[in-house]
């Protein structure tokens, strides 16, 4: 049972991903009642197998963001609402016809159906990461990352062909998949997603995991051979090492894929990964020195990449085009959000509803997403959700510190744990200037490594064991 439940899981991220990352309805409405139906199952099994649950002070701050969120959801008298959100007075009687006439009891969301949408998927997306570490600490962690490992060059693939074949402009005829052409024929597709910058973000959380996978299984296997080139090179033709072989040419395939998006906000992170990855195995060794060896391979083996995928380095970095001149303006009209909606935000999910009024930067057309997460939800939630997700984020940290410091892991999951902790880290920074976790697909993988990050090891795998190579 705990397999299948697993297998069903990575069905799921399979469909998030594959299913243009489950920006439509029909794609995500399955994918979050998917997540819920295996959440429950996988806490109720967990419940039966005496499974401990980790960390639930994170599932509590979860709790409390769905709370605040369905707090902005509670019809209020017009002065009560005025006295909390005074600048929605304004917008209401602007934009929504029925408060004109009415004046009757109206939400503190400016759009309470999206915010509604957006705490279904918060809820689904809860429950997915509450079993999924409950179902974590029962299987181990080595089944679900071997898979997203799999899913990784699947995906690689997909977007290498896809574009040798059709390349990237819909507005020319390039369809996804060769038959679907998305809504907004202003994007740059990437292999199954809508927008390259999003493919990017999948490839950040993937190839973090599926590298501390490879450095499991190296440290792990090499651990039993002498420290002989001759051994070593042996030892890749046995079923672990050709198994370490597969892994890397995935990590090669994610990574020529990733580049070929030519993403900036992509490239950036990657690079953050590499070096927070270098100081990961610097720390597990004890060793500046090989933290700054590992930087350095890790850093040639992104340029390598570079130079064989032919991105032009100078021209995506040095020069300042209208993508980056529309983020900035998008920026100050979010900044001007958040002052006027300082406590209780505009609902959660309707920064697009709230751009009907202050959008000023661009005029063709609407603008739904700030390109910044942050800052998206200081003005979708004020003090009432920034808050609470704030104090989620120092608990995520916090709890993911500790199960390091607890020493359970074996050497392949303490290098899982790690990958997926650098995925997260990776997908963190380039939600700075970008909204990649928006897209449900991409939100069902964060919430995969962040229950990779969080879970117990089985207590079959608990003995620590010690980085120090044994000679046979």
């Amino acid at each position: 049972m705990p397999r299948m439940l697993v297998a069903a899981a990575l069905a799921l991220l399979a469909w998030g991903a594959l299913a243009f990352g489950a920006v439509y309805d029909w794609a995500w409405k399955p994918l979050i009642a998917g997540g819920a139906a295996i959440g429950v199952a996988a806490i109720i099994l967990g419940i039966r197998r005496r499974a401990k649950a980790s960390d639930t002070a994170l599932l509590w701050m979860l709790f409390l963001v769905g709370a605040a969120a369905a707090m902005q959801l509670v019809p209020l008298a017009a002065s009560l609402r005025q006295a909390l959100s005074p600048a929605s007075e304004r917008f209401l009687l602007a934009e929504d016809l029925s408060y004109v006439v009415t004046h009757g009891d109206h939400p503190l969301s400016l759009n309470p159906g999206v915010t509604m949408t957006g705490l279904i998927l918060l809820a689904g997306f809860s429950l997915l990461l509450a079993g999924l570490v409950r179902l974590l600490n029962l299987t181990g962690v080595v089944t679900i990352a071997s898979g997203l490992t799999a899913l990784g060059a699947v995906l690689a693939v997909i977007g290498i062909v896809q574009l040798a074949l059709l390349g990237q402009d819909v507005y020319l005829g390039m369809r996804i998949y060769g038959f679907w052409r998305p809504v907004n024929v202003l994007t740059t597709p990437f292999g199954p997603f809508v927008n390259k910058n999003h493919f990017a973000g999948w490839m950040l959380m993937g190839i973090p995991i599926a590298l501390g996978y490879a450095a499991g299984l190296a440290e792990k296997g090499l651990r039993r051979v002498r420290p002989r080139w001759r051994d070593r090179f042996l030892w890749l033709s046995s079923r672990d090492g050709g198994r370490l072989q597969l892994v890397t040419f995935a990590v090669v395939l994610m990574a020529v894929s990733m580049t070929l998006t030519r993403s900036r906000s992509g490239l950036a992170a990657l690079l953050v990964a590499m070096l927070v990855l270098g100081v990961v195995v610097g720390r597990r060794f004890g060793s500046m020195l090989l933290t700054l060896l590992t930087v350095a391979a890790l850093i040639a083996f992104s340029a390598i990449v570079v130079l064989w995928a032919g991105v032009n380095l100078q021209q995506r970095f040095g020069t300042t085009n209208e993508a980056v001149s529309l983020r900035r303006g998008i920026w100050r009209d979010a900044a001007a959000v958040v002052s006027d909606y300082p406590l209780t935000g505009t609902g959660l999910n309707t920064f697009g509803t709230a751009m009907h009024q202050y959008q000023s930067f661009v005029r063709d057309q609407q603008v739904h997403e700030a390109h910044n997460d942050y800052l998206q939800l200081a003005a979708e939630g004020g003090l009432l959700l920034g808050l609470p997700i704030a104090a989620s984020i120092v608990v995520l940290v916090y709890a993911v510190r500790r199960r390091f410091r607890a020493g359970e892991d074996d050497t392949l999951g303490y290098w899982l744990r790690a990958g997926a902790a650098v995925g997260l880290v990776a997908i963190a920074v380039q939600s700075l200037v970008e909204f990649s976790l928006q897209m449900p697909g991409n939100a069902a993988m964060f919430v995969a490594l962040a229950a990779v990050a969080l879970h117990r090891a089985p207590a079959r795998n608990s003995s620590r064991s010690t980085p120090t190579p044994a000679r046979t």
